[in-house]
């Protein structure tokens, strides 16, 4: 079977009468140093937690501060954990890719933006949601030197609401993520509320993706490339490791 053959059959599996559930991708769309990994982290979470299968990877070129990165989200009820080639939802947060990440959809996806960039003009096969993040986030966060991190919460929120993720399982996550910051987690924790509560009162659903609770991920847990290699490592008994990041560093650590 080709491997068109393979998405649409998928497409088909995960339907139940017009609603997609527990089976697509997700992509956020920002720039390096922006604060979204967070973000990510507590949506990837939030998903496991209500017992879907789900798998992270980050998509980035080796850059600096302010360059495109993209974080992409597979949600499979089947258990797939291989990155998905198509985008059901695409986050978009960075102007300088919105438009090439929006053309790249297929027909059907769903795109929540930010308000400013007005992206809903660029195709009418395509489900967008536009999001005022700077209005919201302004309304959480007295500091204004804070609201380019705390914005990417909301975005978390306002996919929560659409796609039905439990909030109580986000607020989980999400003070996990923080577990040593109760102020950033409070904080935190508001703007992803505030964004849950804008899409409620302000979105109509219009696209077809849904996550429902499963209990596909008992005995399992998340972790990193970086983790389960230092672990490997670990129980395959080495003692030395160094290594080479893209800041120029030499470093070595023994048992």
């Amino acid at each position: 079977m080709a491997s068109g053959d393979l998405a649409v059959q998928d497409l088909k599996e995960g339907f139940e009468g017009n609603r997609i559930v527990n089976d697509f991708s997700i992509q956020v769309a920002t720039v390096n140093g922006s604060g979204s990994q967070s973000a990510n982290n507590v949506l990837l979470r939030s998903l496991f937690r209500m017992g879907i299968p789900v798998s992270g990877k980050n998509l980035f070129p080796s850059n600096i501060a302010g360059l495109p990165t993209w974080y992409t989200i597979r949600c499979s009820r089947h258990g797939y954990v291989a990155r998905k080639k198509e985008i059901d939802m695409l986050v978009a947060m960075n102007a300088e890719t919105a438009k090439e990440d929006v053309m790249s959809l297929r027909a059907g996806a769903a795109v929540v933006y930010d308000e400013p960039l007005k992206l809903d003009a660029l195709r009418s096969d395509l489900t967008f949601y536009s999001i005022p993040y700077d209005k919201i986030v302004a309304t959480v966060c007295p500091e204004a030197k804070l609201r380019k991190l705390v914005k990417n919460m909301i975005y978390v929120g306002v996919v929560a609401q659409l796609l039905g993720i439990d909030m109580t399982q986000v607020e989980a996550a999400l003070r996990k993520q923080f577990a040593k910051k109760v102020k950033a987690a409070d904080l935190n924790m508001n703007a992803a509320r505030a964004g849950f509560d804008y899409a409620a009162a302000s979105l109509a659903k219009r696209d077809a993706f849904y996550v429902e609770p499963m209990n596909e991920n008992q005995d399992k847990i998340i972790i990193d490339g970086n983790a389960a290699a230092a672990l490997g490592a670990m129980f395959a008994g080495v003692t030395v490791v160094t290594w080479y990041p893209i800041t120029p560093s030499h470093r070595s650590a023994s048992s």
